[in-house]
């Protein structure tokens, strides 16, 4: 495995100082390998989330100088993904590939049996490309690649030590369920390849990158921030709202219910705050208990709906405040927007989301802690105004930019052939 100092020559095992490495935006591929390189970027199933932002620029970063190929089951439209992503991506950039026999598994309760087949069909395609490139969590190519981790939904044990149960009898250990998700593990017809520990493993956090050495014994990875693709107006503080937002998949380890409790508190402390709460509203339980939350209080907390694009940055821009109340996202990427929307957010102090604030201000354990320290903030102007600049520095580490330049330096470590390595070696100590 690699590690944030080392890149692999051709995938192999022999590892190599990234020092040694040139700028990767001025690594030639196509000479480095004496064509273009045939990529492919994997992805089950194109919604629009921060894992499809990475699939965009990652196809972004390799349209120069690859010949990139999207494969996935369902979701693409390129115009529609370009104007959510801020991509320009052609369809001269970019082919793509649709894993088949899928249509009739468009009901997101058969994800797994989908990702079962899109996972053997990636092996069946696995050898037609120079590298393959899982833009979401880990694919069993059967061969080399890399391999970008979003989330841990993938990985059992880490899913339920931070998140509870998703609602529904559906997902409930139920021996029906037992057994279809037996079927498929079948269906996937695993290789005899571990990509964990056979691969590069790109993580989206110090966090995540933790989880995976303390669940696998793993040497420090490579972390890439992924990329934060929205422009925002620029909203002069005194001209923003005396309000947060909240903004999300409304899904119970979202925690929603504590946030609305947090803002009532201060509300009764005598500050007139309002919470906007942006996403689909679930037709379950947990949908709605929100709604009737917000029902009970519709003088200060508003159900948005979900949000995109213009909408989306111009509500950002407009309030001065943003929380989340999910202890251990993997990384956290409306954070990362409402922080380059220049807002002053509160999170839990555990995750990849107290990378991105990194400020103890920022922080809480519980309910109680975010009471206190919010409070601190709204009665400080002066605390404002060092927050404001902090964040503003944090927001540069979640560029489009930023991303695809370590993003091909993780790519250029798989492609470099050991004669270009040995050039780009010569002279350095080993």
């Amino acid at each position: 495995m690699t590690n944030k100092c080392y890149f692999a020559l051709n995938g192999g095992d022999t590892w190599c100082p990234f020092s040694a490495m040139p700028d990767p935006e001025t690594i030639d591929f196509v000479r480095a390998i004496g064509r273009r390189p045939r990529v492919v970027i994997g992805h089950p199933f194109l919604a629009r989330g921060g894992s499809e932002a990475t699939l965009m620029w990652l196809a972004e970063a390799l349209k120069s100088d690859c010949d990139v190929t999207v494969f996935t089951t369902q979701g693409w439209d390129l115009e529609e993904l370009n104007r959510y992503y801020g991509t320009r991506l052609n369809r001269a950039d970019v082919a793509v590939r649709y894993a088949p026999s899928l249509g009739l598994l468009g009901n997101v309760t058969a994800a797994a049996l989908r990702c079962s087949l899109y996972q053997r069909f990636a092996r069946r395609i696995a050898s037609e490309y120079d590298l393959r490139v899982s833009a979401y969590n880990i694919t069993d190519w059967g061969m080399p690649a890399v391999h970008f981790i979003a989330d841990f939904s993938w990985h059992a044990e880490i899913r339920q030590t931070y998140d509870p149960q998703a609602p529904g009898l559906i997902y409930r250990d139920t021996p029906l369920r037992r057994a279809y998700l037996s079927f498929a593990r079948a269906c996937a017809s695993p290789s005899a390849r571990n990509p964990i520990a056979d691969d590069r493993l790109v993580a989206n956090s110090h966090w995540s990158a933790a989880q995976l050495q303390q669940h696998y014994g793993l040497p420090p990875l490579p972390v890439v921030y992924p990329p934060v693709w929205a422009s925002f107006p620029d909203v002069p503080w005194p001209a923003k709202k005396e309000g947060f937002v909240m903004i999300g998949r409304i899904a119970p380890e979202k925690r929603i219910e504590a946030a609305i409790r947090v803002i009532a508190a201060l509300r009764s402390h005598g500050h007139r705050l309002t919470l906007h709460i942006c996403g689909s509203i679930p037709a379950d339980g947990y949908g709605r208990k929100i709604t009737a939350l917000c029902e009970a209080n519709r003088d200060w907390a508003c159900l948005q709906g979900p949000v995109s694009g213009l909408q989306k940055a111009t509500l950002l821009a407009r309030y001065k405040y943003g929380i989340q109340a999910r202890a251990s996202e993997p990384f956290g990427i409306s954070i990362a927007e409402m922080v380059k929307a220049g807002a002053i957010v509160f999170a839990p102090n555990h995750g990849g989301q107290a990378e991105i604030l990194n400020r103890p201000d920022l922080l809480f354990a519980d309910e109680a802690a975010a009471v206190e320290k919010i409070q601190a903030v709204l009665e400080n102007p002066d605390l404002q105004s060092s927050l404001r600049a902090h964040l503003a520095c944090r927001a540069e580490l979640f560029s489009a930019q930023r991303f695809m330049r370590e993003a091909r330096a993780q790519i250029a470590g798989t492609l470099i052939a050991p004669r270009e390595t040995a050039a780009l070696l010569e002279g350095q100590p080993q």
